[in-house]
C-alpha cells in the first residue's frame, strides 16, 4: 500500500483524536467526575453527566475509526468527511459554549483540539479530492 499525503493527514487526525480520548478518560474523568460525585447534586444529574462524558469518548473513538477507514478504503473520502464534520462540530460546540455560555471553558481543553483535527481532516479531503480530479 502506498500512502498519500492525505493518508498521513488522516492518520495524524486519528492519532490526535485518540490522544484526546486517552486524556479525556485518564486525566479528565478523575478531575471532573470525582468532584462531581462529591458535589451534593442530585444523583440523576451526576450520572447523566457521567453518561454524557463517556458518550463523548465513544464518539471520538468512532471519529478515529472513520479516519482510519479513510486511509484503508477506496472510497475513503466519505469516511473522512464524516469524521471531519464530527470534529468541526465539536470545535464549534466548544467555542460556542466558551463564548456564549461561560468563558471559564477557555481554561479547559474543550475548545481547542477539535479544530486541529478538523483542519487535518479537511486538508486531507481537499488534497485527495484535488488529486482525484487531475
Amino acid at each position: 500500500m502506498i500512502f498519500t499525503v492525505s493518508d498521513f493527514l488522516f492518520l495524524g487526525a486519528t492519532a490526535l483524536a485518540l490522544l484526546g480520548v486517552i486524556a479525556h478518560e485518564v486525566v479528565g474523568a478523575p478531575r471532573v467526575l470525582g468532584p462531581l460525585k462529591a458535589s451534593g447534586l442530585a444523583p440523576e444529574i451526576v450520572w447523566m453527566h457521567h453518561f454524557s462524558w463517556h458518550v463523548g469518548s465513544v464518539a471520538v473513538l468512532v471519529m478515529s475509526g472513520l479516519f482510519l477507514l479513510a486511509v484503508w478504503q477506496v472510497e475513503g473520502l466519505y469516511f473522512a468527511a464524516a469524521a471531519t464534520a464530527m470534529s468541526a462540530g465539536f470545535a464549534v460546540l466548544g467555542v460556542a459554549l466558551a463564548v456564549f455560555g461561560d468563558a471559564v471553558l477557555w481554561r479547559t481543553p474543550a475548545p481547542y483540539p477539535w479544530a486541529i483535527v478538523a483542519l487535518l481532516g479537511g486538508l486531507g479531503i481537499w488534497l485527495e479530492a484535488g488529486a482525484s480530479t487531475v
